[in-house]
C-alpha cells in the first residue's frame, strides 16, 4: 500500500473521482461536499486560509493503483488541540489502508503539537460535524452527512473516543407550543424578531457572526468564525434560501439569539447525485415541493438564557414554514452532551431521528 499526499491538481482530480464514485455507485445518498472540496483544492475560498489542508489518498500498490480511501487533513490554529481528519471516504473491508491515513494524520498533528485527532469534523462546526453512525442508510437531508455505517468501525476499532451526535423530527408543532401561548405572547410584547436583510448583507452577516463566537463560545469543536468566512458561506447559501430562514430576536436594539432554518434542498437531487449549479434552478421551478424545513442551528447568549427564546424562534420558523406548505421539521445535529438543547429538542419535537459519531484519539 502507499500513502499519496494529493498535492498537484492530477492527483486532486482522482481524490475527487474516487469520492464520486463512492456516491454514483452507492446511490443512497446526495453529495453536498464535492464542490465544497474543489474550491478548497482551488485556494479560492477564504475560508481555508486559515487553514493547514493536507489532501491525502491511500492506494492498494503504486501511486497510479486504485484508492482504497481518502481524506483530507486540516489543522487550525484556532483549534491548536485537534488535527482533523476530515472529507473521509473509503472502501469496505480495508482497515490496513485506513489505519496508514490516519497514521499519517498523527504524524501531521505530533509536528503541529496536537494532542489528539478528531475524525468528522469539516475544517469547522459551521460546515459540518459527524458520521452517520446508526439507523437506516437513506437519502440525508441537505448538510448533513451521508457515508455507509461501516466508516464508524475503522475508527472504533481503532480505539477512537465516540462521541455522539441526535437528530430529532417533529410534524404538527401546534400541539407541542399550545401549551406555552402566555410565554410567546409575552416573548412577543418584550423582544423584536427580524429577518435576515439582502439590503444590509454586511451588518446581518456581522450580527451572525458575532452571536455565534459568543453563543458557541464553549462548544466543543467551536472556535472564533471569521466574518469573511461566514460571509461566504452566507451567500451560498442565500442562493437558495430566502431572508426569512434567519430570524434574529434583538433585546433593547441589542442582537441576543438567532435561528437558521431552510428548506431540505437535498429532496431536489437524486441519490447519488452532486448537489451544485443544476439544482439552483430545479430549487427556481420546484422549491415549493419541499415539504421538509431543516433546522439548521440556534443561538442564545448566556445572560438570556431560561427565558424560553429558543421556543419563541422555533415558534417564528414553524409559523414562517407553515405558511409556506412545510409539513415536517428536522434538525441539525446536537451533541448528546449538550443537555439543553437535547432537552428543548425532546419537549418540541416527535423524538430522536438520526445518530451521528465524531471520533477522537490522542496522539
Amino acid at each position: 500500500m502507499n500513502l499519496v499526499i494529493a498535492d498537484d491538481a492530477k492527483k486532486q482530480k482522482r481524490f475527487l473521482k474516487f469520492r464520486k464514485d463512492i456516491y454514483t455507485n452507492g446511490k443512497k445518498y446526495v453529495d453536498n461536499g464535492y464542490y465544497m472540496i474543489k474550491e478548497i483544492f482551488s485556494g479560492k475560498l477564504h475560508f481555508t486560509q486559515n487553514l493547514t489542508v493536507i489532501p491525502a489518498f491511500v492506494t492498494e500498490g503504486g501511486e497510479d493503483s486504485r484508492i482504497l480511501c481518502e481524506g483530507i487533513i486540516a489543522y487550525s490554529k484556532e483549534l491548536p488541540e485537534y488535527v482533523q481528519l476530515c472529507f473521509f471516504e473509503a472502501l469496505k473491508d480495508q482497515q490496513e489502508a485506513v489505519d496508514l491515513l490516519i497514521d499519517k494524520a498523527g504524524e501531521v498533528g505530533r509536528e503541529l503539537s496536537c494532542k489528539r485527532i478528531v475524525a468528522g469534523l469539516y475544517g469547522h462546526v459551521n460546515y459540518g460535524l459527524g458520521f452517520f453512525s446508526s439507523g437506516e442508510e437513506s437519502v440525508n437531508s441537505f448538510s448533513s452527512s451521508a457515508n455507509p455505517l461501516f466508516y464508524n468501525d475503522y475508527f472504533r476499532k481503532r480505539g477512537f473516543d465516540e462521541i455522539g451526535l441526535n437528530t430529532y423530527h417533529g410534524g404538527d408543532l401546534d400541539k407541542k407550543l399550545s401549551g406555552y401561548q402566555a410565554i410567546l405572547r409575552k416573548l412577543d410584547r418584550n423582544y423584536e424578531f427580524k429577518y435576515f436583510s439582502l439590503k444590509e448583507f454586511d451588518e446581518y452577516a456581522r450580527i451572525y457572526t458575532e452571536l455565534n463566537n459568543k453563543c458557541f463560545a464553549n462548544h466543543r469543536y467551536y472556535y472564533k468564525s471569521d466574518l469573511e468566512d461566514n460571509k461566504e458561506m452566507l451567500r451560498d447559501l442565500f442562493m437558495f434560501m430566502k431572508e426569512d430562514s434567519l430570524i434574529f430576536a434583538f433585546h433593547k436594539g441589542k442582537p441576543v439569539a438567532f435561528i437558521m432554518w431552510y428548506p431540505d434542498f437535498n429532496l431536489l437531487a437524486k441519490p447519488g447525485e452532486i448537489f451544485g449549479a443544476k439544482h439552483f434552478f430545479l430549487n427556481k421551478l420546484f422549491g415549493s415541493k419541499i415539504k421538509t424545513a431543516k433546522v439548521m442551528e440556534y443561538g442564545v447568549l448566556d445572560e438570556y438564557r431560561g427565558v424560553g427564546l429558543p421556543l419563541a424562534l422555533i415558534n417564528k420558523v414553524y409559523s414562517t414554514a407553515k405558511k409556506r406548505g412545510f409539513e415536517k421539521l428536522e434538525t441539525s445535529w446536537i451533541l448528546e452532551e449538550n443537555l439543553d438543547s437535547n432537552s428543548f429538542c425532546r419537549e418540541v419535537c416527535d423524538g430522536i431521528y438520526k445518530n451521528y459519531s465524531v471520533y477522537e484519539k490522542d496522539i
